[in-house]
């Protein structure tokens, strides 16, 4: 049976992998969203308000959906 230092090593092992997994998540929508920004006709300026909603995400600040519809 595990002790509480160890259990407490097992929950931090885990919230890193998590967290790590989420990273990889947010770089892979942005990756995907600014791929696919040269399809479709938007302005200099709405194109940085984009990569400033995808920073904000990555640094939790989250945006609503309606936020990012008004762009």
């Amino acid at each position: 049976m595990m002790d509480c230092a160890g259990v407490l090593e097992a929950i931090y092992r885990e919230v890193k992998l998590i967290n790590r997994r989420l990273e990889l998540l947010e770089d892979l929508m942005e990756e995907i969203i600014v791929r696919e920004l040269p399809r479709v006709r938007l302005s200099d300026e709405e194109i940085e308000e984009i990569r400033k909603s995808v920073g904000d995400m990555k640094r939790g600040e989250y945006v609503t959906l309606g936020d990012l519809e008004r762009v």
